[in-house]
């Protein structure tokens, strides 16, 4: 009797798990051929641990998974038809980018991420690399979709053609800070100012000893560049200096910065065509999401999808 019922009581028990299993292999959408799970949508919303997201928890929110489910299928689909790929190189820049933002460390960032039970491996080569495919991806969609030519005009009429343009011809050291160490960083930035004012080494001697950016290699040369391609605090603090002067250092969101003005010219506006590609360029980004939303909507009306939950 007690053999019959541990095996009554084991049959339950598989019964139990092939339920949950199949409950969680639920098919919710099919698109383009193909299926997409109540597994899939626990991934949505815990991708590091999708195992401890509840069934209900998917039901009670299936609409916008679903809709979410549809819409990376699409982006999925079409990432892999044009053959765009992200490579290590660019996952490590991303990353670099990622922790000046934030003006953190690697280590200060892992320790972040750990809080949601999250490696830096897995945000690195899940949560980044699905980003940086959506990106490219969104890239390469909304230069073939048409343009306004209304709306270029009218972004040339109101920052390109009423006045003359600064160009600065400059080099810099940049220290990267957080806010723990932002004092710290900022007298390490002074005193590398000193040590050039002082003559005990050159701008470019410093810069390729100390600077923080790609541009160290070459003695911190920016070249010359349109007081709009940098952050204001940057362009702001060029227009205030003489022809050969070093900044004191200053702030930005990158770092601490000293710069070394080599030479300050005013040039006339560009012309609309002269202007047309970087107008071009201006739009997509103040429109990315907005062309791609339109982009999206065409895909699903051109696509197969069944909703099966």
């Amino acid at each position: 009797m007690r053999k019959l019922f541990i095996c009554i009581f084991l049959l339950f028990q598989f019964i139990a798990v092939y339920a949950g299993e199949e409950l969680v292999n639920k098919m919710v959408v099919r698109v383009n051929g193909k299926v997409y799970t109540i597994y899939d949508c626990k991934k949505l919303l815990r991708f590091d641990n999708p195992e401890s997201v509840s069934t209900q928890a998917v039901l009670e929110r299936k609409d916008k998974l679903i809709e979410q489910l549809i819409n990376n299928a699409l982006a999925k689909e079409e990432a892999k038809n044009l053959d765009i790929q992200v490579t290590d190189e660019e996952l490590d820049s991303a990353a670099a980018s990622v922790l000046a933002q934030n003006r953190m460390t690697r280590e200060e960032f892992e320790k972040e991420l750990a809080k949601n039970d999250m490696t830096f491996q897995v945000y690195r080569e899940e949560v980044l690399k699905e980003q940086l495919l959506l990106l490219k991806l969104k890239k390469r969609i909304i230069v073939t979709m048409d343009v306004d030519e209304r709306a270029l005009r009218d972004i040339y009429e109101k920052e390109f053609s009423k006045e003359q343009e600064l160009y600065f011809t400059a080099s810099h050291i940049i220290m990267q800070a957080n806010e723990s160490n932002d004092a710290e960083i900022k007298d390490a930035v002074s005193a590398v100012r000193k040590e050039i004012t002082d003559q005990k080494m050159t701008f470019a001697e410093a810069a390729k000893s100390y600077s923080q950016d790609g541009s160290a290699a070459n003695g911190g040369s920016l070249g010359t560049f349109a007081a709009r391609d940098m952050v204001p605090e940057f362009s702001e603090r060029l227009a205030e200096m003489k022809e050969g002067e070093i900044s004191e250092p200053f702030r930005t969101r990158y770092g601490w910065h000293i710069v070394k003005l080599d030479k300050v010219e005013k040039h006339d506006p560009p012309s609309y065509n002269e202007s047309y590609e970087m107008l071009r360029n201006i739009y997509f980004q103040r429109n990315v999401e907005k062309m791609f939303q339109t982009w999206l909507k065409k895909k699903r009306s051109e696509s197969k999808i069944d909703i099966l939950l």
